[in-house]
């Protein structure tokens, strides 16, 4: 006689509830009619996403690894296959985006976004190509009425893959993170 476990001792089943009460961080209230604050068991959860672009983390889907990954800080890489000794300065909509890039035929592309909506895509040509680390500066403007009220302005260093046309070697960078400003 064998033992089988039955289908319900394998099954956890969470009963999530909406909660009714807000959320801050840093001071902004986290609202969305399209992703809700739920609560478990009283341990209340935000969609990561969301937390992220308040907070300026970068937060992605690593289909290579099937994970989710948060990098936030000095998480944040500094160097990359294809570029490194990156500095960001700036800021209200003025940024300057400088290092050094290796990419193939020394064509490299950068996508400026906030909230997950792009806001400028570019195409920047180098002197050289790989193998040849060549240097770069990023002049980036982005018109007052575009700026996030809150949030984080994001810029991605990329290069596109011969082999699919894929964007490989990214590098996520913060230009700025914006705060609501309180009336007194």
């Amino acid at each position: 006689m064998l033992a089988v476990p039955t289908f319900a001792d394998t099954v956890k089943q969470y009963v999530l509830v909406k909660v009714g009460y807000p959320v801050y961080v840093n001071g902004q209230e986290y609202t969305s009619g399209e992703q809700p604050i739920l609560n478990y068991q009283g341990n209340t959860y935000v969609p990561m996403r969301s937390v992220g672009d308040i907070l300026g983390a970068d937060v992605r889907w690593n289909s290579e690894l099937n994970r989710s990954e948060i990098t936030y800080g000095g998480g944040m890489p500094h160097a990359n296959n294809a570029f490194r000794h990156i500095q960001v300065t700036g800021s209200n909509g003025h940024y300057t985006v400088t290092g050094e890039a290796r990419v193939f035929e020394a064509v490299m592309n950068y996508v400026v976004s906030a909230q997950n909506n792009d806001l400028a895509e570019s195409t920047y040509m180098l002197n050289e190509g790989a193998p040849t680390w060549s240097p770069f500066s990023l002049s980036i403007v982005i018109p007052a009425d575009q700026l996030p009220l809150s949030g984080t302005l994001k810029i991605e260093l990329f290069e596109y893959s011969a082999k699919d046309g894929s964007r490989i070697n990214v590098m996520p960078l913060v230009l700025e993170t914006f705060t609501p400003r309180v009336n007194n």
